[in-house]
């Protein structure tokens, strides 16, 4: 089964300064898309328009043939799980009470609350997250890389068709960096899911992802798989600064270009 999130002539504006322009892209499920560019391209802007957290100022966009204007907020909440760039973690909520937040979209009785099918999402997610260790903890008692691992945990409990996360890995080391990628692309996969992760190492990117958004100044300048679009001249375009693109194999890699001492 195809499914699809599609942006059409998207643009947002603030104080008329036109911060994401003429945006068009056709998101598939199964696919993981990383959203690159320099500071300031609009890369965050664009994941908290589609959320809905900023308002756009004009375009569509579609949940395969629902236009998102015409769902309410409780029923987006069912289709996308937004994981914003800087989370919350002071708040006094044990881990595993935290990672059950992810099921209230699907409660079918508020009053009554979560169900014995809510307590086996929730208890699935963290014995496959390995997160048994601190389910019990309060979550402003964990390391930022562990916090990270419970906000994918909520966001996997949510149980939505498009997981869109802003920059999860600034806060990890490379091992969880690669660990927390390869739950996620596997999510992703298996689940038939929308995956759209906005990310400042194109290197993780090209590894991890099946396509790849670069963004300027709030357009999309090129977009397509890894192999495509990581050239040296395209990155210079995109970042004002000229890499160095290796091979080895199928797999390509950016090292900085040094300049001779």
């Amino acid at each position: 089964m195809i499914f699809i999130l599609k942006i059409e002539k998207l643009n947002f504006h603030i104080n008329n300064n036109n911060i994401l322009k003429e945006i068009d892209y056709t998101f598939y499920n199964g696919e993981l898309v990383a959203i690159l560019g320099a500071n300031g391209s609009g890369k965050s802007t664009l994941l908290k328009v589609i959320a809905g957290y900023l308002k756009k100022t004009n375009g569509d966009i579609y949940i395969d043939n629902f236009n998102l204007d015409e769902i309410t907020v409780e029923k987006k909440a069912q289709f996308i799980s937004y994981l914003p760039q800087s989370p919350n973690k002071e708040l006094r909520f044990l881990t595993k009470d935290f990672i059950k937040l992810g099921r209230i979209p699907h409660l079918k009785n508020h009053f009554v609350g979560f169900d014995e099918n809510d307590e086996t999402v929730v208890n699935n997610i963290i014995a496959k997250l390995n997160l048994t260790t601190f389910s019990n903890r309060f979550i402003n008692e964990l390391s930022g890389g562990e916090f990270q691992r419970v906000l994918l945990a909520r966001a996997f409990a949510q149980d939505c068709d498009i997981l869109m996360l802003d920059e999860p890995t600034s806060a990890l080391d490379i091992n969880h960096s690669l660990e927390f990628l390869r739950y996620l692309k596997s999510e992703v996969v298996e689940k038939r899911r929308v995956g759209i992760i906005v990310l400042h190492d194109i290197n993780l990117a090209t590894l991890f992802c099946d396509k790849i958004i670069l963004l300027k100044e709030g357009k999309i300048k090129y977009a397509g798989n890894p192999k495509e679009i990581i050239k040296e001249e395209i990155l210079e375009e995109i970042y004002n600064y000229k890499p160095k693109i290796l091979k080895s194999g199928d797999n390509i890699y950016v090292v900085p270009e040094m300049e001779e001492l």
